[in-house]
């Protein structure tokens, strides 16, 4: 029972004892280190995909963000011109810049910062002498750092732009 033997069943030679010990011997060295080399590069793409879905979830925040203020000026304009279509804030040209600031309900801390400006235009109509009674309008939304200064982070922060029609209600 405790002689090792082979097919055979005939003891094994001590030279083929080595052979079976050798074969049956942990990971080198070298095989480890590869394995750990390996391992550490599968962690490092690991940790910048991760870094990356943080980066692109704040971008989808800051961008939605940006797109409700941009609505709200919208919505706001549009009230204002079925009140009063010659109303100062929709004459032809640009208008703004006004500051916002998105806090946070929990703690009122400020989430962004943000210009909204807004350029109102006529309605070009291809019809010769006649013109459309209709106001081109169109919101823009520039993200701003604690400063006032136009925030030019790379992959976060981008403009937003909406555009809208105004015009009188027909009867």
């Amino acid at each position: 029972m405790g002689i090792l033997t082979n097919k055979t069943r005939r003891p094994l030679e001590p030279e083929s004892l080595l052979q079976v010990a050798k074969s049956e011997d942990g990971l080198t060295l070298v095989e480890t280190l590869i394995a750990v080399l390996i391992l550490s590069f599968g962690l490092l793409a690991a940790g910048q995909l991760i870094y990356a879905a943080l980066g692109s979830a704040s971008l989808a925040r800051s961008k939605a963000s940006a797109a409700i203020q941009a609505q709200n000026k919208l919505e706001y304009l549009a009230d204002l011109y079925r009140q009063n279509p010659s109303a100062s804030d929709l004459t032809a040209g640009s208008h703004g810049p006004q500051q916002v600031q998105v806090r946070n309900p929990v703690d009122g801390t400020t989430l962004n910062r943000y210009n909204v400006s807004w350029t109102v235009g006529t309605v070009p109509d291809p019809r010769v002498g006649k013109v459309i009674p209709a106001k081109n309008v169109t919101v823009t939304i520039t993200p701003i750092d604690a400063g006032s200064n136009t925030n030019n982070r790379a992959f976060l922060n981008k403009v937003v732009g909406v555009a809208a029609i105004f015009s009188a209600a027909t009867q």
